[in-house]
C-alpha cells in the first residue's frame, strides 16, 4: 500500500499509481548490481543480459578502465557538452589533439554523440549494402 499524498493535487496521480501497482502493470526500474556484462546480476537475480550496449565486452576491461580513471584524475568527469557546444577538448588523442589517430587521414567523421554515431552507423551499413546488392 502506497503511502497517501498529503498533498490533494496528486491524489489522482497516487490513486493511479496504486491501481498499476494492484493490476501488475506497474514498471519497475531494474538494479544492476554489478558490472555491464554477457552474465550479471539484476535485483539480485543472475540472468543473461541481452540489453547492455557493452556488447564488445570493453566496458569491463582493466586496461581502458585504467585509462579512463587516468582521465578522470586529470580532466575531471563529464565532457561538459557534446563537441559543437563545448569544442574541443585538450585531451592529446581527441579530435585536434596532437596525438589523435584522426590526424593525416584522408576522411573522418566525428559524430557529436553516441546516438548519432549509431545512427550514421547503421545508416551508413544499410545504404553501402543496398548500393552493393545485384540488381533485378
Amino acid at each position: 500500500m502506497t503511502q497517501l499524498s498529503t498533498r490533494p493535487q496528486l491524489a489522482h496521480l497516487t490513486a493511479t499509481l496504486d491501481e498499476l501497482r494492484a493490476k501488475g502493470t506497474y514498471f519497475k526500474l531494474r538494479i544492476l548490481d554489478d558490472q555491464q556484462a554477457p552474465v550479471c546480476h539484476y535485483d539480485g537475480r543472475k540472468v543473461i543480459n541481452l540489453a547492455s550496449n557493452n556488447y564488445l565486452g570493453l566496458a569491463n576491461d582493466p586496461r581502458l578502465i585504467e585509462a579512463a580513471l587516468a582521465a578522470t584524475r586529470k580532466f575531471g568527469v563529464g565532457s561538459g557538452a557534446v563537441r559543437t557546444i563545448a569544442r574541443n577538448h585538450a585531451h592529446p588523442h581527441g579530435p585536434g589533439g596532437k596525438d589523435c589517430p584522426l590526424q593525416n587521414v584522408e576522411a573522418c567523421v566525428v559524430f557529436q554523440s553516441g546516438f548519432t554515431a549509431n545512427a550514421g552507423a547503421v545508416s551508413s551499413i544499410l545504404a553501402r549494402r543496398t548500393s552493393s546488392s545485384p540488381t533485378s
